[in-house]
């Protein structure tokens, strides 16, 4: 377990750096309080089983349905596209100041015309796109263009859904987008302290009406009477975030008094709590409505590991892989305890160079898949892997890929520097092969670099462990 314990403490450290002097101001889990979370979590879990479903290998639990925006989402399909950087209302849990209007953007990636983007989601094979904010009302023109000419182009082949808080919403603009062939509006009812006045208006017109919003525990009675006014409205979905905190809302966080979790990223453990209550609340009442809750652990993990599938596949190589979790891996033999040309010979029979294997230019090392590295006879000889994200940026980058836009517009995809190769020995070698398999072995937390391992390899599951 020290693996586990010594990754928790980087995670702690880098929470620490990230907020200075303010970190221990945070209210965190004493011991007697962990035990308690751990408690009431597995207490709401017990009572939604065998009612409530599961998406992403546990991450994402809910009661009766999600919407194909979400199941998109989660299955790496879904691109979001912030049309402007303003919003006009001022909510205490927002991660940033949303205050300049700026050009649509994706990924750190601008586009000034739908046509641009419109390519960009053929390249990388987006089946849903969402349009945010700050708030997308502010710069409607905008907007109805980007949707209505990505309907025109896909048609009923991509599914566009909007975030709004809905307060410049009115008819005319219900009646114009639902004419773009908007699929899906998602509402922040905690802007308009759950008022459904303008979610009416979308009734009927929409297909879909979701309402989107942070779980804040301390609107826990507000939620609930939400919740059952929604199931008689006919809304569709209920999309229920964990609050997190970030050094722009810090302020109004901290004076909540809320318990922060350490991870990634700092969390608010009564948003889960409060979260999975309405799930089971949805039960015990017998409702209708489809609530989902999405947590930051699924977020991190399978919003990122999308993205890194989706741009690894322009720049790895014959002898690298894409591996579950999105990250190009590079497996290499080094000669350490067996010829490397001996090493070469088994492969050869094996298949032709360059047909899953390659010895580099220095001859130093070779290169090889996991396909390649299975049939070999290796004895003592170590393996290393490392492990590489692809990532996009709109200026010229050092053995990169250019990919054309339409018009003058380019794009450049590369792979990001490695943190270094980790040595796997005789020992760990089966382990090691597992994880790749996509199982986890009972070992892993028995040393360091399987450990590592296992976070590049193996995707998330369950509920993140509070700490």
């Amino acid at each position: 377990m020290n693996a586990l314990i010594n990754y928790q403490k980087n995670q702690i450290a880098a929470n620490r750096k990230e907020y200075g002097i303010y970190y221990d101001q945070l209210k965190k889990l004493s011991y007697y309080r962990l035990i308690e979370a751990d408690k009431e979590r597995s207490r709401l879990i017990s009572e939604i089983e065998g009612k409530a479903g599961y998406l992403c290998n546990g991450t994402k639990p809910f009661a009766h349905a999600v919407s194909p925006g979400c199941r998109l989402c989660g299955e790496g399909h879904w691109s979001c596209l912030f049309v402007n950087n303003r919003c006009n209302c001022r909510c205490f849990y927002c991660p940033t100041s949303q205050v300049d209007t700026s050009i649509p953007e994706t990924q750190g990636i601008t586009f000034d015309k739908p046509e641009n983007y419109i390519e960009y989601i053929k390249r990388f094979g987006f089946k849903g796109i969402g349009l945010s904010g700050g708030e997308p009302l502010l710069t409607f023109g905008t907007t109805l263009d980007f949707l209505s000419k990505i309907k025109k182009e896909f048609g009923d082949s991509v599914y566009v859904w909007m975030y709004t808080n809905g307060t410049l919403l009115d008819e005319e603009k219900v009646i114009k987008l639902a004419g773009a062939g908007l699929d899906e509006i998602r509402f922040d009812l905690t802007a308009t302290e759950y008022n459904t006045k303008n979610l009416k208006l979308a009734l009927g017109k929409i297909p879909n009406v979701t309402v989107e919003i942070p779980a804040i525990p301390e609107d826990i009675a507000q939620l609930k009477n939400m919740v059952i006014e929604l199931d008689s409205l006919g809304v569709n979905f209920l999309n229920l975030h964990q609050m997190r905190l970030t050094p722009y809302n810090f302020k109004n966080l901290f004076n909540r008094n809320y318990t922060f979790l350490h991870g990634q990223k700092i969390t608010v453990l009564e948003s889960e709590l409060t979260a999975l209550e309405i799930i089971n609340f949805v039960f015990q009442q017998g409702l209708r409505l489809a609530v989902n809750y999405c947590s930051f652990h699924y977020k991190s993990h399978y919003q990122k590991s999308a993205f890194r599938k989706k741009a690894a596949a322009f720049v790895f190589n014959e002898q690298e892989e894409i591996n579950q979790n999105g990250f190009i891996r590079n497996l290499s033999l080094q000669g350490i305890s067996m010829p490397l040309k001996a090493l070469g010979n088994q492969l050869i029979q094996l298949s032709p160079e360059g047909n899953g294997w390659r010895i580099s230019q220095d001859q130093e090392q070779i290169s090889l898949t996991k396909n390649s590295l299975l049939q070999m006879q290796l004895g003592e000889e170590p393996v290393f892997v490392d492990y590489k994200a692809a990532i996009i940026n709109e200026k010229p980058l050092d053995e990169g890929t250019e990919i054309t836009m339409s018009g003058s517009k380019h794009i450049f995809v590369v792979k990001e520097t490695g943190s270094g190769s980790i040595q796997i020995e005789t020992k760990e070698r089966e382990s090691f092969c597992e994880m790749m398999e996509g199982r986890l072995p009972d070992n892993a937390m028995d040393s360091e670099e399987l450990f590592n391992v296992s976070k590049k390899e193996l995707p998330a599951t369950g509920f993140a462990e509070y700490f």
